[in-house]
């Protein structure tokens, strides 16, 4: 909402004791003031909505500075904002931040592909980091002992495990997992050559 006043639109905040509520109700009654108490002092005024007529932000463009031009017909304030060229620094700070964003959505992305679980040989396996700390472990313990065996709980039930089945069950996770690390970097190579994408982030993660 704008104030209009005098035939003057200008960036005010609706006073504290006109009704703010977000309502077309309340919106209506913003447009004709004469109701209000003179002492006030908005009797000649009003809040017209307004209508954001900028249009697309330009490359390496910010925002500076807005003009209304008051739409009498429709009591409605349009507003246009206008815009300059970044400086150097900024486009510097706007890229930096861009790219630390985009570094956390894909960290984020991996690690739910990572965590997420990998079937091997038949049997889905779980890639949490508590479940490949514990594979860890029995792998080196079935690299100690040939004749080792455990029951594994696997995604669905246990299953029972030689030791050459968790070496290739240890094997394949590693490799899977280290997959996911992969695509991740790659995905962070995109983002220092501007080519990344939304799109890029679900694509091409090991299953």
């Amino acid at each position: 909402m704008v104030k209009v006043q005098n035939g003057i639109a200008t960036r005010e905040p609706i006073p504290d004791f006109l009704d703010q509520k977000d309502t077309p109700e309340a919106h209506a009654s913003l447009l004709d003031l004469s109701w209000t108490d003179p002492t006030l002092g908005v009797q000649d005024a009003a809040w017209w909505p307004e209508e954001d007529v900028s249009g697309e932000l330009g490359t390496n463009k910010k925002w500076s500075g807005e003009s209304f031009v008051l739409d009498e017909e429709r009591k409605v304030v349009l507003v246009k904002r206008k815009q300059v060229a970044m400086t150097a620094a900024e486009k510097a700070a706007r890229d930096e931040a861009l790219a630390a964003d985009w570094m956390a959505q894909i960290a984020a992305r991996r690690f739910q592909a990572e965590t997420g679980g990998v079937i091997v040989e038949g049997i889905q396996i779980n890639t949490d980091r508590d479940s490949q700390s514990l594979l860890t472990g029995a792998t080196f313990a079935a690299s100690l002992d040939p004749e080792y065996q455990i029951k594994w709980k696997a995604a669905t039930s246990f299953v029972d495990l030689s030791a050459q089945q968790i070496i290739g069950v240890a094997s394949a996770v590693r490799a899977f997992v280290q997959a996911c690390f992969n695509r991740e970097a790659e995905l962070l190579d995109a983002v220092v050559d501007g080519s990344i994408t939304a799109e890029m982030l679900e694509e091409g993660w090991p299953v």
